[in-house]
C-alpha cells in the first residue's frame, strides 16, 4: 500500500495555502489603511509567532537555531518599534518586559560547569 496522495488532495491542499496567503495579505493591508503601524504590528507579531512555534529538534543544524532566533529577534524587535510609534510608554514596556525576560532566564539557567 503506498501513501502517495492523489493529484485531487494535492490540488486542495494547494487551494487553501493560497487562499491562506490572500486572506493573511487582506488582513494585514486593512490594518495597514487603518493605521500603517497597526499592520505592521501584525505582521512582526505573525514574525515572533513563527520564531516561537518553530521548535528544532537539539540536534538539528545551528543555521535552523540561528533562523528560529532571528526571527523572535526581529519580531519582537518590530512589536516593541511599533509601540513606540503608538505610545511611547507601552514601548518602555516592550523594552523592560525583555529586559525582564533576560533577567529571569539567566537566573533560571544551570551552569555549565560547577567552581571551574
Amino acid at each position: 500500500m503506498t501513501t502517495q496522495r492523489t493529484s485531487w488532495a494535492l490540488a486542495r491542499e494547494a487551494a487553501g495555502l493560497c487562499l491562506t496567503a490572500l486572506g493573511t495579505l487582506g488582513v494585514l493591508v486593512a490594518l495597514g489603511t487603518l493605521h500603517w503601524a497597526a499592520g505592521l504590528s501584525a505582521a512582526t507579531g505573525g514574525i515572533l509567532a513563527a520564531g516561537l512555534l518553530m521548535k528544532p529538534k537539539p540536534d538539528a543544524p545551528r543555521d535552523i537555531h540561528l533562523l528560529r532566533a532571528a526571527a523572535c529577534a526581529v519580531g519582537y524587535g518590530g512589536l516593541t518599534g511599533c509601540a513606540f510609534v503608538l505610545s511611547a510608554p507601552l514601548g518602555w514596556i516592550g523594552v523592560f518586559a525583555a529586559v525582564a525576560a533576560a533577567g529571569l532566564r539567566l537566573s533560571m539557567s544551570e551552569p555549565t560547569s560547577e567552581g571551574a
